[in-house]
């Protein structure tokens, strides 16, 4: 049998078969799985499926903690139903206390145990089984785990009990006929022997050909020198697997060169190789007296459940013809079953490899993609401190130039002023239409450089605002007379309607009022025709609104949410109809959030538009 030591199994002299071989090898892959493989779990349980024994795990008490699902498969209960000590429901009455108290050993000398005992089937039949249990921990002084499989031996019993039927119909027989029986008890030794060492082979292979810490072709030799050493007539053996295509065999191991002489051909024949791939079945070749290929050969098909056939394993003995026979044949088709699970799992691991360095070369990849996002990140903050010092410099620069350019300028207004107003006697016609024209440009040039120095002054933060009460009828009626002059000279009708309980506010006068003089003046400017509407009301006893409503031109609607940015018109071009700097709108939005107000607009082509300002009856909060 196999004893299980940690992660590695010895070979012992009593008594093994098959199933053991195959559920201790699962067993230990299932407690140390191989490292870094990420899907290696589902493929050492497909393994363990394919067994044809139950593999279980037990803690110290005896209770189960794993069943394979050929437990489920056997007996039609639920693994989940079984753990614990719910398998002992499966197990026949007279069985269930002996072997519950086999399993609770939890301190013992001997490193596994043997019991028989009967196990209820899917069908409801109790048969016989055997229950091999090994420790996970021989050398330390108590029992951590038990791991273990339960074999079906019914027909072996059966067959035990009629060979003991046999044997005391023997002594009541004729000479005659104990000669016939001993003939058939010899017979079924000889099974009985040829299933031992069936046995003892698979659990040679179990060990040897583990897939962890083997490389492929390490595992394919060392496959084809145990298939030497274990069919005594073997003199050589040949491992073809498939190509990538799979239409045609490749050698990829061959053991036993020293075999072959000089000129004898290296290769079987080629029907023997291809017809037991095609197929599927073993095959054996004919004694041949040729003296260039071997006195006999076998060949059986390498086949994986999962993934089909694989390819061939072969043998053979170049002067004996008799060393290998039809009886050699099931032997090597169970090497090859075994063969076919541990290439599978290399296969497995060595793609997971191929994985895991796929997914190291990518993280690699993102490691430098972000370095670069990161460098690329400290390049644009750079950047945004350069175009923010850069914008409080121009700010600085417009304000200085702007404060430069006023003191001219009203020197210019004030000269023309004082000319129209007493000098006209001394003036003609024509020299009056000149300085008025300066006093007008004049003026608005003032308007434009006083646009630039406050939106300069509201950048820079220099902006502050000087909160008083004052009445807000009152102001709103004298901005609009304001603009009664350029109203009368485009033929236009201007209203001012004030609906107040109370009509003084506490807020910033001068800049509310430069606020309403940028509506105002802008309604004038676009309106040729129709009229201007200002209407001031209560929302609420503490929030006001003021209106401004003409028939102007309007604002397309693709330009209406652009119309409180900075520099911007409808019309960008040099020789537009309407001058000026486009400020005022956006100095208008930045004064309406320093004096806790809103501002909105709407409007259509050529029907006119509607700005609302709301604003608080006492301001909150000064934002400077």
């Amino acid at each position: 049998m196999t004893d299980y030591y940690g992660n590695h199994f010895s070979l012992s002299t009593s008594r093994s078969n098959f199933a053991e071989a195959q559920t201790s090898q699962d067993a230990a892959e299932i407690t140390d799985p191989p490292r870094g493989v990420c899907d290696g779990g589902r493929q050492y349980d497909r393994l363990l499926d394919a067994i044809p024994d139950i593999v279980w795990t037990a803690n110290a008490g005896g209770s189960a903690t794993y069943f394979s699902q050929r437990w489920e498969d056997y007996t039609g209960i639920p693994v989940s139903a079984a753990l614990d000590f719910g398998y002992l429901a499966q197990v026949h009455p007279d069985d269930r206390d002996r072997l519950g108290a086999r399993s609770q050993l939890i301190v013992s000398q001997q490193p596994s145990y043997e019991i028989e005992f009967r196990l209820r089937a899917r069908s409801g039949i109790y048969r016989w089984h055997l229950a091999r249990a090994s420790r996970v921990n021989t050398d330390s002084e108590g029992v951590l785990e038990w791991v273990g499989t339960y074999t079906d031996i019914d027909g072996f019993k059966q067959t035990q009990d009629r060979l003991e039927a046999e044997t005391d119909l023997l002594h009541g027989l004729a000479r005659s006929s104990a000669r016939e029986k001993a003939e058939s008890l010899r017979a079924a030794k000889k099974v009985r022997e040829a299933q031992q060492q069936h046995l003892q082979a698979v659990e040679r292979l179990t060990n040897l050909l583990n897939p962890r810490g083997q490389n492929f072709s390490e595992l394919l030799s060392a496959l084809a020198d145990a298939t030497i050493e274990m069919i005594a007539g073997a003199q050589f053996c040949l491992v073809a697997l498939t190509e990538c295509d799979r239409s045609r065999l490749k050698f990829s191991a061959v053991r036993g060169l020293e075999n072959f002489g000089a000129g004898k051909r290296l290769y079987l024949q080629d029907k023997l190789l291809s017809e037991a791939f095609v197929t599927g079945s073993s095959q054996l070749s004919l004694p041949y007296s040729d003296g260039e290929v071997p006195g006999v050969a076998c060949a059986v098909a390498i086949e994986s459940p999962q993934t089909g056939r694989l390819g061939v394993l072969a043998i053979g003995n170049w002067q004996d013809s008799k060393a290998i026979d039809a009886e050699t044949l099931p032997l090597l088709a169970v090497i090859a079953r075994q063969a076919a699970i541990a290439i599978d799992s290399v296969r497995a691991i060595e793609t997971v490899k191929k994985q895991e360095q796929l997914l190291d070369l990518q993280k690699d990849l993102l490691l430098r993609q972000q370095e670069e996002l990161q460098n690329q990140r400290c390049l644009l903050q750079q950047q945004d401190l350069q175009l923010l010092e850069a914008a409080q410099l121009k700010s600085q620069f417009l304000g200085t130039i702007s404060h430069e350019l006023r003191t001219p300028m009203n020197a210019i207004i004030g000269f023309s002023e004082l000319l129209l107003r007493q000098h006209q006697q001394l003036l003609t016609t024509q020299q009056k239409d000149l300085v008025g024209r300066i006093f007008q440009n004049g003026k608005n040039l003032l308007l434009l450089i006083n646009d630039i120095l406050d939106f300069s002054k509201i950048e820079s933060g220099c902006t502050e605002l000087e909160i008083e009460e004052f009445d807000l009828a009152h102001l709103v009626i004298d901005v609009a007379l304001e603009f009664g002059n350029q109203v009368t000279e485009k033929n236009l009708v201007m209203s001012v309607s004030v609906h107040l309980q109370h009509q003084f506010i506490v807020n910033d006068k001068s800049r509310l009022r430069q606020i309403l003089v940028n509506l105002i003046s802008n309604a004038v400017k676009f309106t040729h025709e129709g009229s201007i509407c200002i209407e001031v009301r209560e929302l609420r006893s503490d929030r006001l609104t003021i209106t401004v409503q003409d028939t102007g031109i309007g604002i397309s609607e693709t330009y209406l949410p652009h119309i409180f940015d900075k520099f911007r018109q409808a019309d960008q071009t040099t020789s537009r109809k309407y001058p000026g700097t486009g400020l005022g709108l956006a100095i208008s939005e930045s004064l309406v959030k320093m004096m806790d107000c809103t501002i909105s607009a709407e409007s259509q082509l050529e029907k006119g538009s509607t700005f609302r300002l709301e604003l608080p009856r006492q301001i909150q909060q000064i934002i400077a």
